[in-house]
């Protein structure tokens, strides 16, 4: 049973989820368990501000592209306009999806990516990496949390964070809308 406990301001404390700590390679994680849950996503949220093309082959940022791309998952990024080359390279592969919606905010910091599918392929990341080459020689973190419990009313309030809060914001810019794909 899922227990709930009011933490002032109207804030819920959920004292049931599942999640682990990711210490590294949280780019790879997401992508590995993308492709795993590819033929049941349902939606997509990715919110990194600063978002480059990985030199790899096979990096995360590709392969997420691939499988966005194969399995026509809507797909919604929130980033901040590119100022160099490998940022432009980088936006460049997902904008090249059709059922990508890339929206620019200057104020986003936030990094997140939210994978919304049914139990048990749902799940959230959010930790400190962006959605570029140079993070994964960094030491970074991030909290997985699966759509299990009460985890899966946090994975719907990590992606309604951009859907309906960042992609509102007055700044907030839409570069491409996504193309509804059948």
């Amino acid at each position: 049973m899922l227990s709930v406990e009011q933490i002032g301001g109207g804030t819920e404390l959920i004292r049931e989820a599942k999640a682990a700590v990711v210490r590294n390679g949280v780019q790879q994680v997401f992508a590995s368990r993308l492709r795993r849950a590819r033929k049941v996503v349902r939606l997509i949220v990715i919110a990194s501000p600063w978002i480059t093309a990985q030199t790899a082959r096979n990096s995360a940022l590709s392969q997420i592209a691939r499988i966005v791309t194969e399995n026509k998952i809507p797909t919604h990024v929130f980033s901040r306009s590119p100022q160099t080359s490998s940022e432009l390279l980088g936006l460049q592969m997902l904008t090249n999806c059709p059922t990508v919606e890339l929206v620019y905010n200057p104020h986003l910091h936030a990094k997140l990516y939210v994978c919304i599918a049914p139990y048990p392929y749902g799940f959230a990341i959010l930790g400190s990496a962006n959605m570029t080459s140079h993070s994964d020689a960094l030491y970074e973190i991030g909290l997985i949390v699966l759509a299990a419990g009460g985890g899966e009313g946090i994975i719907k309030e990590l992606a309604n964070f951009g859907m309906d809060y960042v992609r509102t914001r007055p700044e907030s810019q839409v570069a491409k809308r996504m193309l509804r794909v059948k």
